[in-house]
Parts: structure tokens; sequence; C-alpha cells
């Protein structure tokens, strides 16, 4: 009899019900604070707002295979028999390679099935909250892999920033664009293409950020049966409330979750402000 269990990494835990499952388990990614490293499932969100504005260098590292080895045991003692393996997407960090890695060193028997979807963070909680779903209610690991590539074919991530020098620290913009951007008080909207958080817009004012993310809700209302939305905002309630209504409003039968936390990796590349939405459809 096959008993199920779903591996995900920490830069996906937005969603506080997906730590009472008792068949998920969490890797940590790592973030490094001034030379110092910690796993970022012990920073709290107060602590790392604080280190935003605080500490001179931030950095972010992937998990070791050793310690996805180690959960693929844990599985194992514990009577798993089948793991999904869902991690950030593999144009961000190596924590795919990791489990990669890991699943060539375990001695025993137990299917394992490791999947980087193109998306990050709460765009990965999106879809993975509705695997979870259907190994609550005792569906096989053949329907749950089936759906896993049904739900996160189309998904899409998408947000605007209050901030555009996190961009540039992690990478995204040179200083001189992201300098002149934040002069301007332009409002980038960044989104995940390819599995890359992509600068693909550049607004001049939140209303037109909102109208950008709404017209790209009704694309996908219009053309999927199912539609699954996960709202976020960063110390930017107000709009998440608009999306809200919007979205609800209109699409009655839209599946709809909000969340105002992001991982700590994803606060050193994006910042404590903005808000946007994730995507999953079938």
């Amino acid at each position: 009899m096959e008993k199920i269990g779903i591996l995900i990494d920490s830069t996906s835990l937005t969603r506080a019900e997906l730590k009472e499952y008792p068949f998920i388990k969490i890797v940590s990614l790592y973030v490094t604070l001034d030379g110092t490293s910690r796993k970022e499932e012990d920073i709290t969100t107060e602590e790392m707002i604080e280190q935003l504005h605080k500490a001179k260098h931030i950095t972010t590292s992937q998990p070791a295979p050793g310690e996805f080895l180690e959960k693929y045991e844990e599985f194992h003692n514990e009577g798993y028999t089948n793991v999904l393996v869902v991690t950030i997407s593999d144009k961000l960090s190596g924590t795919y390679q990791s489990a990669m890695i890991a699943k060539t060193m375990i001695d025993f028997e137990m299917d394992i099935s490791i999947h980087a979807p193109q998306l990050a963070s709460f765009g990965v909680a999106n879809g993975v909250a509705l695997l979870a779903e259907m190994v609550a209610e005792g569906a096989s690991f053949e329907e749950v892999q089936k759906r896993y590539y049904t739900i996160f074919k189309n998904g899409a991530v998408m947000f605007t920033l209050g901030n555009l020098m996190n961009l540039f620290r992690g990478g995204r913009l040179n200083r001189i664009q992201a300098l002149l951007g934040t002069v301007l008080r332009i409002k980038p909207i960044v989104e995940m293409v390819e599995g890359k958080l992509q600068l693909t817009k550049k607004e001049r004012t939140n209303l037109a950020c909102f109208e950008y993310f709404m017209n790209k809700a009704d694309e996908y209302c219009q053309k999927f049966k199912k539609v699954y939305f996960d709202i976020i905002h960063l110390n930017r309630p107000e709009w998440a409330e608009k999306i809200r209504l919007y979205i609800s409003g209109k699409y009655p039968a839209a599946g709809i979750h909000m969340t105002d936390y992001v991982s700590p990796v994803f606060f050193a590349h994006l910042g404590d402000q903005g808000f946007g939405l994730a995507v999953a459809a079938e």
C-alpha cells in the first residue's frame, strides 16, 4: 500500500497550513547576513526586515545534497513508499540539483519523483497546496503526479515592488537603473519567465500595476475552467484587497488565497514592500 510524502524547500513555505500536513517535510535554504550563515527557517520575519535595512552584505545559498538525503531517510524510516519533491525553479537555485544528487545516494527502495516548476515561493506553494489536499484525501501517487503536470504547466507569478534597490542587490538591475527608477518612482513588474525572475514592465503607479495584474487574471479565467490565485502583499494590504474584490466579484468560482509573507531568501532579493499574485490553472 502506498504511503505518499511531499518534500519542499523552505522558500515555498509561505502558507502556515502546509506545516500542518504530517506528510510534508522541508529542506531549508540559507541566508548569510554579514558573514553569518543561517537556515532561513530560523530567521523571523521581523529580524529579516530589520536586516534588510541594517546588514551590509546579504547572500543566499542552497541546501547541500546531504540535507535532502536526511529527509529521504526520514521518509523511509517512517514507512513512506513514494515521495514527491517540488523545489524552487532550477534557474534560480541549485536546490533541485541537490535533490537529484541525494537521490543517487540512497541505498533503500523508495519511489522519489523530483520536480522544479518554473516558479518560485508562493507560486510553488499555490500548486503544492492543491497536491497536498489530494494526498490527504487518499489519491494515488500516479494521480498526484499527473495533476502536478497539469497545474504547474500554466502557472504564473507576477508582482510589483516598492524598492528597486533590492532588485539591484539581487542582480536583476544595474545600479544606475535601480537609482534612476527609485528617483522617478518607477513601479517595476517582475514575472517568472522560463523559470527566471524578469523585469517585464515598468509602470508609474500602483494602479497601473493593479490593472496589468487584473488583465492577466481575466486571461486565465477566460481560458481555463479552474483557476487558483494566491494574492500576495508585503505591507500593501489595500492593494491585495482590491485584487481579491475584483477576482471574487467577477469570477466567484475561482480559488483565492491571501499571503502576506515570503521567506527570508526572497525578502533578501525583493524587499518588504509590494503586491502581486500567483496563478495555477487547469
